[in-house]
């Protein structure tokens, strides 16, 4: 099963990096935080989202070293797929 992810929540509205996502709200209406997301994909569970052209985007899972991991779409030949462009709740 795929998750749509709807919207997003920054720890900073300044914050311009994918990296200082905190919490996403799902197609459901449910919140998940950031690390929960993480760990539902890297056990294989899919999540997603879709743009203002009806164009889907997959999400990953980030580890960097020595930094907490965090959520980005799969890279791809656009930006417009990007999770900073999600309504924010």
């Amino acid at each position: 099963m795929a998750y749509e992810i709807t919207h997003v929540r920054v720890d900073s509205e300044y914050n311009k990096s994918e990296d200082h996502i905190t919490d996403v709200r799902l197609s459901d209406g449910t919140s998940e935080t950031v690390s929960q997301v993480v760990s539902f994909i890297d056990s294989k569970m899919e999540y997603f989202f879709t743009d203002h052209l009806g164009s889907k985007a997959q999400v990953d899972s980030v580890h960097p070293t020595g930094r907490p991991a965090y959520i980005r779409t799969k890279p791809n030949q656009t930006t417009t797929d990007n999770l900073l462009s999600l309504p924010r709740f």
